[in-house]
């Protein structure tokens, strides 16, 4: 593929609320995954696959954990200087605040995005985020888009009802007919009709001509639109033609500790391991090098996945442990996620626990959560055993 045939934007600027504490200090696009990933790695590997070397991205706040991930996008091919490169966009929240009082000019977000591309000298632009955790293959997008003639080609993912999640912030496609795939409308959950078995999500995933993204993106400007994606086309459904593109992989819609949790737990099963982090090409991240994980002749481990330089010696099972973390002897973790740096004492005990970078569980700590209603404990925490919850 041609490089700058295709330039891409990422919309960061994610609704993170309902993701606190983790999201206390950094995006939802930072957030660790499987141990060794963040979730900016997912898009930034499908634009890899996809030849793409120059990429925008816009974040609420200053994004200082995100930069000391990507730094400058070498690792995605996204550092060349000759038509191509990582460009910028932080603190947008703030702007849009100031700016929403100001008539007849187009809002810095819509701007800056509208400079992006015509400096960019892209024929198409993708639109992508980050909660939408897939493994998209760009190029088959774009010839889908092509053969369809399409204004906008928007990507969805067809999912049971009952397994839909049904938050405020998931949308889905209507269709003019049956047997069409012309996009008529995004509606909530509640819009749907009962009678549907599947329910096509939509994951905020769209592709057009550079043109016709000026265009929209000019107009979404004017109109003090909020910083979305499909806002720039739903408003003109009944003008352009807009279809939908069926994406058949691994999807989770990352916008609850909830959804975080089931995600990362979706990963100790071979099947949604395979189907997200080896698809086509695997995932790429940034390298850190380590020593391999030490196992002493006490430590017990089902089911669990572990990053490198860990000093494992109590018993772990369906669990995910991140890097350098430490298990005492006599120390259980069970459906739980241990993050970087974290050091469980002896004889303490995790269940249906999220542990943030740097925790220290002492000795005879008992912290126990539920299926659905998953314990979080705070970066760098100390809890000591009086502060712990009993099992």
């Amino acid at each position: 593929m041609m490089k700058n045939k295709i330039s891409a934007i990422l919309n960061l600027k994610e609704e993170d609320s309902k993701l606190l504490p983790l999201t206390e200090k950094r995006s939802i696009s930072s957030l660790p995954f499987g141990c060794r990933y963040r979730l900016i790695d997912f898009p930034f590997t499908s634009l890899h696959s996809a030849a793409i070397n120059s990429a925008a991205f816009f974040i609420a706040g200053n994004g200082r954990s995100l930069h000391d991930h990507i730094r400058s996008g070498y690792s995605w091919g996204l550092d060349s200087s000759i038509g191509g490169g990582l460009f910028p966009h932080t603190e947008t929240a703030i702007r849009e605040a100031v700016e929403m009082g100001k008539a007849g000019q187009i809002n810095s977000f819509y701007h800056d995005q509208i400079h992006y591309v015509i400096r960019s000298k892209s024929e198409y632009v993708v639109m992508m985020g980050t909660k939408m955790l897939c493994n998209i293959d760009i190029k088959a997008l774009l010839r889908y888009h092509q053969e369809k003639k399409a204004d906008v080609t928007v990507v969805y993912k067809n999912m049971v009802q009952s397994s839909c999640n049904k938050s405020e912030d998931e949308t889905y496609l209507l269709f003019e007919g049956q047997a069409t795939d012309r996009v008529t409308n995004l509606v909530s959950f509640d819009k749907l009709e009962s009678s549907i078995n599947k329910a096509p999500v939509n994951m905020d995933i769209a592709i057009m001509t550079s043109k016709k993204f000026i265009e929209l993106a000019t107009q979404a400007g004017k109109g003090k639109l909020k910083s979305e994606t499909m806002l720039l086309f739903k408003d003109h459904l009944d003008e352009i033609n807009v279809v939908g593109y069926e994406y058949t992989g691994y999807l989770k819609n990352i916008n609850s500790i909830q959804s975080y949790f089931e995600a990362n737990m979706d990963m100790l099963n071979e099947k949604n391991y395979n189907a997200l982090l080896t698809r086509e090409d695997s995932i790429i991240t940034k390298v850190k090098n380590g020593a391999p994980t030490f196992y002493s002749k006490d430590a017990k481990v089902k089911n669990a996945q572990f990053a490198s330089d860990c000093l494992i010696e109590g018993e772990v099972k369906n669990s995910l442990i991140f890097r350098k973390v430490t298990i005492a002897k006599d120390a259980k973790i069970n459906h739980s996620i241990v993050m970087q740096g974290s050091q469980i004492g002896s004889g303490s005990s995790l269940e249906y626990v999220i542990l943030d970078k740097g925790v220290k569980i002492g000795e005879g700590v008992h912290l126990k959560g539920t299926a659905n209603n998953i314990k979080v404990i705070k970066k760098n925490t100390v809890v000591e055993p009086e502060r712990g919850v009993k099992v």
